[in-house]
């Protein structure tokens, strides 16, 4: 990650160490993701979705169904909201007392999921409420606080501003998967490893209110346009949306290639990781220590595929880069559908050896984890190859405004990938038919980036002949 951040601030200007050094409204903004990150971590990916799927719906393609139509919702909710909401941000007040009411709602939600008893009969549709309502005040928190971003430093330092959040949430995150990846290993008294997995939501609700006081404390807010929410209008007067899109195709045709590309392989991307932890608990059987080591090992793996995107980019250039990450992506991604228990490639060849073991006994358990650990690396390096390749494209008096794009397109269809996971899974009753259909997305992504051509760009304005 910090190599792209490093390639971003090559393109854009050149520095002196003075400039680059993070001033204290950075740290405090970094804050944030320090108090935020494990939520996203914790619950939505790694330990409190594979407790839901598993010990309260109690079936593995139910729950990989439930879970993706839940993930589903929450992304089409957050398709109609964000890009009103992005708007209303650029024209209203300050920021800080709309992300206070948010935060806690989050906070509320996380904390109340673990005081659900997982065999109550209300439990899956209260869950899965929850974890809507939890999943969109986590969009909305980004979409706030990456809008205050530019106010925390100048130009030359918001690149590593935006990247100390960044490692800040890993960071925290590390925190709390070793202790539950401990306790759910010796679980204290006459707790249950389900039963920790059950209170990492509890868990990171606490931290969240225990550590976000500093951000609201010393940040320094950055009010709209207005000034005031006070007569600010929700959407803006005069507004022409889709002529301006329609200008954006016309002048600038590769970067909206490419932003359609991104649009459509971040979507599977995106599903791979939400769904992940839910379909290796019901493939492959594994419990809360492992599944918190699997978030472990995600999260280093992600530092490895910062530097691995930067090296790829300077070596071949970020859309051959992308190109590159996604046909490996792809094909690792298969090899993963075919381990079993006890066999790879679909079954055709048997792998035996049970190691004496807690964690990952089986031969097959450490062959997906060595998958695991290059995939993860290539989907980072991916994030950071995109944010390279769209610097590259864009002219820098709009380089603002594609990222705002960048940013939207993430969140507008981000649901696309998990319906598509909810209906393979639904209709063929199989999680592994279910979580392959993913792979359409990232082969239709990598498609639609060769039609990016870079030398076409350049950075100015692309009429048509």
């Amino acid at each position: 990650m910090h190599a792209a951040l490093d390639d971003i601030e090559a393109t854009t200007v050149s520095e002196n160490a003075e400039t680059k050094r993070v001033p204290p409204a950075g740290w405090w903004w970094a804050s944030f993701d320090w108090a935020r990150g494990p939520y996203y971590y914790v619950v939505a990916l790694y330990v409190f979705s594979a407790y839901f799927a598993q010990s309260v719906v109690g079936s593995g393609a139910e729950g990989q169904t439930l879970f993706s139509a839940m993930v589903t919702m929450a992304g089409l909710i957050m398709a109609v909201v964000a890009p009103i909401l992005g708007s209303y941000m650029d024209r209203g007040g300050r920021k800080k007392p709309v992300l206070g009411i948010v935060m806690l709602t989050m906070a509320f939600a996380a904390i109340t999921m673990s005081l659900v008893a997982p065999d109550a009969e209300y439990a899956v549709p209260v869950l899965m409420a929850l974890m809507i309502l939890g999943g969109c005040c986590y969009s909305i928190s980004e979409l706030l606080h990456n809008a205050m971003l530019p106010g925390m430093g100048s130009v030359r330092q918001v690149p590593a501003i935006s990247g100390l959040g960044l490692s800040a949430g890993a960071l925290a995150a590390v925190v709390i998967l070793t202790a539950i990846f401990w306790f759910a290993t010796f679980p204290p008294g006459d707790l249950t490893s389900a039963d920790i997995s059950r209170y990492s939501a509890l868990v990171c609700g606490l931290w969240l209110l225990v550590f976000i006081g500093p951000f609201f404390l010393f940040t320094p807010d950055v009010p709209g346009a207005a000034g005031s929410w006070r007569g600010v209008p929700v959407i803006a007067k005069g507004a022409r949306p889709l002529r301006a899109l329609i200008d954006l195709f016309r002048d600038y045709r590769q970067i909206m290639r490419f932003l359609i590309a991104r649009m459509v392989f971040m979507d599977g991307l995106a599903a791979m990781l939400s769904v992940l932890a839910v379909y290796v608990s019901g493939v492959l059987g594994w419990s809360g220590p492992e599944l918190a080591l699997l978030g472990i090992i995600s999260t280093i793996s992600a530092v490895l595929g910062g530097f691995l995107g930067g090296f790829l980019d300077r070596t071949f250039g970020p859309r051959k880069a992308i190109i590159t990450e996604l046909i490996c992506i792809t094909a690792i991604f298969i090899f993963q559908l075919g381990i079993f228990p006890t066999a790879i490639l679909f079954g055709l060849v048997p792998v035996d050896g049970v190691a004496d073991r807690a964690i990952f006994p089986r031969a097959t358990d450490i062959i997906y984890i060595v998958t695991f650990v290059l995939i993860a690396a290539l989907i980072i390096a991916a994030f950071s190859s995109s944010r390279s390749l769209l610097v590259t494209l864009s002219p820098k008096e709009k380089i603002g405004q594609f990222f705002g794009i960048f940013a939207m397109t993430s969140t507008i269809t981000v649901w696309v990938g998990p319906a598509l996971v909810a209906l393979t899974t639904w209709l063929s009753d199989n999680q592994r038919i279910g979580f392959g259909s993913i792979t359409i997305l990232l082969v239709v992504g990598s498609i639609l980036m060769t039609r990016v051509k870079p030398e076409q760009s350049a950075g100015a304005v692309q009429k048509r002949p």
